[in-house]
This record gives structure tokens, sequence and C-alpha cells, in this order.
């Protein structure tokens, strides 16, 4: 039919280009209105499309219509509010396409995905940051100017009407669309664009993505606007409003895999069976000493299923047979400063181990700069704000740590491995890890060696833990790794400690079984101060405090304990067999419900209301301060900001969840006696 209408292509497209421009002078100006499934998109569930294209996912859940003009100034006021509402959404899609592109670059400076980064991980956050950026569009970019959204409308209008008309003019010839008046032209377009936008799906991805491709070139402009192209990392900091910049390195894909594989839910998986467990607990508390028996200072390893002992023993005489007069040319005093270091990093290559190997004979290699990442140091600043990389002192920490590790010479005399579902006892001897060089020959490591990457194995003695039935994990959050050795070295030992407790309760559920206090102290290297006992258990409650502001334990409450017993002589003793119940985040519980056993009884604990630690035994500190707080117009997130602690935690104060800790009671007293004061 074409070709007998025109004598060739060029006369042909050019008349049609003139045909269909007299075509659409004669369609009606229109809107396209359409109403999107509540359950797919975020209010308003009413978006126009004419003067405001709003770009959103799914758009197959929709029902369109056209709107005339004529029925459009009848609905003036109703329309106009969709406009602007789809104007308004479409810029809150831009403002969300702005975030992630900062989140991207943000993530390209570090090695740590931002699943693994409490803060951007939280959905009022990034929303509030959504929100800023909306802002930012409406006043200090182009699309303020209101000629800019007509352009828009007229150029988006202009290829549906194109669309529509080579759709018709297929369907029913040249011929016949010139014999049309303008009523049935619109009557014949109207039948169309309904019919493609409510059965072609083709369609409507066509003009779905021509929006986008428009809408990317606003997004290009704006960003070039706004300066966000090749932009420093202290200028995302900045952006994003992080008050720390918990960001490691920008490193390569094998980087990011690491956090990728090695964390899920803030935490990392570590072995949990007997000789790992003692071992570590060897090395946290130092409980290394000289022995005449042995040559080498060593640690007795015994907790009921294992008997035996722990040498630092050099490799070169690992292999050799026991002998007295070999001398000790290992000094406690030249590597416990060491230990503390020792032991992340033994969690760290014991996690990475557990998310590579496929076999429990498997090499694996990790480099140095991934083990300074899991500990959530930062490297220098290189130019123009960039992270550069490590410093040489890290790296030869992490040499060293990593000889320590390499020294530890396991002999147990009695072990309890599992074969075959059934228990065994046998005698292992071996190294804890086993470290490698291309030859797979042992390498020795110290911290003048001159290597990025380090290949390495498990030992002897883990090896038979690592397969069957008798391979034991445990969840260990990422934050111990990450706390500082000296200043977070409580909250560090306790979260060790009772990540492998929970492991241990995790067959019968039964979490919430109280810890003693003393035994708490004891596993984290502790004795009360005699003199003053009140600034050990001030700072045993700090970390729990820190622990629960850091989400790595949900809550924590005194099972039994009335403070009046503080005021009398000799309380810290009972205060030491006071017991307190530690309940661990719901991402442990979760992991570990596989292995729980159902039990007819429920483990929920409720908190009996009769104890107390406020200074009037009658007093209820939560009730009170929640009074007070309204009385002030205070919201919970303002008050927890003026008492140094997090809106959770003073929520579950308030409701009588929680206890305060003596610290934070003390605090909160003194801010209620601020209040009487100025009332």
């Amino acid at each position: 039919m074409k070709k007998s209408y025109f004598n060739n292509d060029n006369v042909y497209s050019e008349n049609l280009k003139y045909l269909s421009s007299i075509w659409s002078e004669k369609i009606d100006n229109f809107y396209v209105l359409c109403i999107y499934d509540e359950g797919n998109f975020n209010n308003p569930s009413y978006r126009l499309f004419n003067n405001n294209i709003s770009i959103v996912e799914g758009s197959k859940s929709s029902n369109t219509f056209i709107i005339w003009e004529q029925s459009y100034q009848k609905n003036k006021d109703l329309f106009f509010k969709l406009r602007v509402a789809s104007r308004n959404e479409l810029m809150k899609q831009i403002a969300k396409y702005i975030v992630n592109y900062l989140l991207k670059e943000y993530e390209s400076y570090s090695s740590a995905p931002i699943e693994s980064h409490q803060i951007l991980n939280k959905k009022s956050y990034i929303s509030k940051l959504i929100e800023k950026f909306e802002i930012i569009l409406k006043r200090d970019t182009f699309l303020v100017n209101h000629r800019v959204w007509e352009d828009f409308c007229k150029w988006f209008k202009a290829y549906l009407i194109n669309w529509v008309l080579e759709d018709i003019q297929e369907s029913i010839g040249i011929p016949t669309m010139n014999t049309l008046n303008e009523k049935q032209l619109n009557e014949l377009f109207y039948h169309y664009i309904t019919k493609n936008f409510t059965e072609n799906n083709d369609f409507t991805v066509k003009f779905t993505n021509i929006i986008d491709d428009y809408v990317q070139k606003w997004v290009e402009k704006i960003i070039a606007s706004l300066k966000l192209k090749n932009i420093s990392i202290d200028k995302i900091i900045q952006l994003l409003e992080l008050t720390e910049d918990p960001i490691t390195i920008k490193g390569n894909n094998y980087q990011k895999d690491i956090y990728y594989t090695l964390i899920k839910d803030g935490c990392i998986r570590v072995m949990s069976n007997a000789p790992y467990q003692t071992i570590r607990e060897a090395l946290s508390l130092n409980r290394f000493q000289h022995n005449p028996s042995l040559p080498w200072p060593s640690a007795v390893l015994h907790n009921g299923v294992i008997d035996g002992v722990v040498q630092i023993k050099p490799i070169r005489f690992q292999k050799k047979a026991k002998n007295s007069d070999v001398p000790k040319v290992v000094s406690l005093k030249q590597i416990e400063r060491l230990f503390e270091l020792a032991v992340d990093v033994y969690d760290a290559l014991c996690s990475f181990y557990l998310s590579r190997a496929q076999h429990h004979s498997d090499i694996v290699e990790i480099r140095i700069d991934d083990l300074l990442a899991l500990r959530g140091l930062k490297p220098k600043l290189g130019g123009s704000g960039r992270r550069g990389g490590y410093e040489s002192e890290q790296r030869k920490n992490i040499l060293e740590a990593l000889s320590v590790i390499q020294k530890l010479w396991i002999s147990l005399e009695k072990a309890t491995v599992y074969e075959k579902g059934k228990p065994v006892q046998l005698k292992l001897e071996g190294s804890a890890f086993k470290f490698l060089d291309d030859r797979n020959k042992e390498q020795f490591i110290d911290r003048k060696l001159r290597v990025q990457t380090i290949r390495f194995t498990v030992g002897e003695v883990f090896e038979k833990y690592l397969y069957g039935t008798g391979r034991q994990i445990a969840l260990l959050p990422i934050q111990t790794l990450q706390y500082n050795v000296y200043r977070k070295k409580w909250e560090k030992k306790l979260i060790r400690y009772l990540s492998w407790r929970w492991r241990t309760q995790a067959r019968k559920g039964e979490y919430l079984q109280p810890h003693k206090i003393s035994t708490l102290l004891s596993a984290i290297g502790e004795k009360v101060n005699e003199r003053i006992p009140s600034r050990s258990r001030d700072r045993l409650e700090q970390a729990f405090d820190a622990l629960l502001e850091g989400e790595v334990i949900a809550s924590w409450q005194y099972e039994q304990w009335n403070e009046s017993i503080a005021s009398n002589k000799g309380w810290s003793r009972i205060w030491l067999n006071s017991t307190v119940i530690i309940e661990p985040p719901d991402a442990i519980k979760k992991h570990y419900i596989s292995i729980t056993k159902q039990r007819g009884k429920s483990n929920k604990f409720t908190i009996n209301p009769k104890y107390s630690k406020s200074i009037d035994d009658e007093r209820n500190i939560g009730k009170e301060l929640k009074v007070i707080r309204k009385d002030q117009k205070l919201t919970i997130s303002q008050l927890a900001e003026e008492l140094e602690i997090s809106a959770a935690y003073l929520s579950t104060i308030e409701r009588g969840i929680n206890i305060p800790s003596k610290r934070v009671e003390t605090r909160i007293i003194r801010w209620m006696y601020s209040y009487e004061i100025k009332k």
C-alpha cells in the first residue's frame, strides 16, 4: 500500500511526516492518568502523565485513562493536585537515584558493602537522605523552573501522539486516515491509545524507556551541577551525614566479596569446638606461663571434653621430639602485648577459612589488608581526599599477630570428636593454622616478611572438627574484631564469651539462662576492685550498655537485685553472686533455630516488677521519666540524645522492659532532678 501511494521511499517518508504533522494538529489536548495498585507504589497512588512524568518500577500493575481537555477543566483543581503530586514523585525518584549513586560511590571506596553498615542499612536513615535531596532538587537545580517541565511535557506528548498515529496509519492506511474528520480522528485516536495502554505491554515498556532516557539526561545534568562526579570520600561522608566514617579502603571486587561472604546480619562464623574456644580464651586472658616441665610458654586446656596443653612453640621445633633441653627462646614479655590482636586475627582467619574452603584440607588465601579491614581500621588518606592505603606499621602488627598464631602448638591427651554421629576419644597434636608459600611449604611469618597475601589452612587438631556431625560453628558479631583492644577491652572479651555461650545454649533454646556476675568477670579476666568495687560494677554495666547500644545484644537486666543492698558494707560479695539475663539479638536466635530442640514450654522471659535498681524500692523510674518527658514535650529521640543513650534503650526503660544500669539510672535521676528545679 505504501509503495502504491507514493513513488519512492524518500517521497513517502517526507510526505508521511507532513501528513503526521497535519493529523497531530487535529488531536485535542489530553492527559494520561495512571492509577497504580496501592500495594505496588508509595503514596500518592495517582500519577498524571503530561506536565509531569513519574518514573516508577512495576508499571504493569496499573489502570490507565485518557483525560481530555474538557474533562480536565471541569476538575481542574483535582487534576492540578495530581500533576503536582506526580512532579514531586518524579523528583523523589531522582532523589533516590542520587542517594543510590552516592552509596555506590561510598561503597567503591570501601571493602565493606552497605549491607554491613549499621547506619546506612536503616530504612529510616535512607528515607531522611532522600527527603534531603528532594529539597535540594526543588531549591538548587533547574527543576525549579516551570519551563523545564513544560518542555518535558511537550516532548513526551509529541512522541506519544506520533506512536499512536503511526499505529492507526498502519492499521487502516493513509487514504482512509485522510478521509477522517477531526471528530472521527480523535475518537479513533482515543480508541487506539486506550487499547495500547491497557493491552499492549510492549507499548507501555516503549514509552517508559523513552521517558527513562530523557530523565537520565536530567540526572546526569544534576550530578554535574551538584559536583558529584569524581567526588572525594570526605564529601560523600558529608553528604550522607555520617558522624563517623567506618570505611576501610577503596578496594577491588575481591575485597568486597570478603564482606559479602563473611558477614551476615552483622556476624561472622567461627568454630565453636572446645579446643578452638579454650585456645582463644588462653590467648585473650594471657594464661600462658613458663612451665618447668615444658620448654615453651604453655597454657592448660581443660573444659570437660578435652585435656591437654597449648604451647607457643616456633615452627622449627614443632615437628621435633620433646626435649627439655631446648632453649626457651620465646619471651612472654615480648609477645603478650600481641595476644588480644592475635585473637582478632585468629577469629578472622577462621571465619575466612569457613567461608572459602570447600574441604577441611583446602588451602585458601587472604590479604594482609583484608585482615586490617575486617578489624574496622581505616587506611590513610591519599590525594584529593581519597583513601590511600594502610600504614606499614599496621601491616607489621598483623604479621606479628600471625606469627603468634603460627607458633601455637596443641597437644591433647584427650579430645572428644564425633564420627558418624558417635563420640570418639582421640589423642590429637598439631598446629592451629598452617601458613604455606607458593610451593606449599611452611612459610616462616614475622614482621619482616614482605608479602601482601597469606596462604593458609587449618592444622591437624581443628581439621578433626570440620567435617561430619562434629562440625560446630558459632556466630560472632563483627564488632568483636572492631572494638578497640584497649578502650573496649571489656566489651570485646564479653561478647566473645557470650557468643560462645549462645551457641552452647542454642540446642535447648535457653538463651535467657542467667549469668553469674563472678562468672562473667572471670570469663573476661577481670577481678572486682576490692578497694572501690563500684568501679568494677560501673565498668561492667557500661560494657552491657555499649553492647546494647551497638545492637550486639537485645537486652540485659539483673535477675534478682535490690539496689538498697549496694548501700550496705560488703555489698560487692552479694553483687558477685547475683545474676544477669542477657538476651541475644534476633539474628542470632533466628540463625540457630534449625538446631534448637522444640520444647513444650515457652522460653519467653518476663520482668518481675518487684525488682528495681531505683533508690526507692517503690519507685518506678521508667513511668516517672515518661511523664516528665511528655510534660517537657520531648520525643524519645530528643531525650535519648540528652541522656547519651539509644532511643530504643530509653523506650524499653519507659515501658518497664529494661531496668537501667546504675550509670544510666544516675543520669536519669539527675535529669529529672534538674526538671524539678526548673519547675
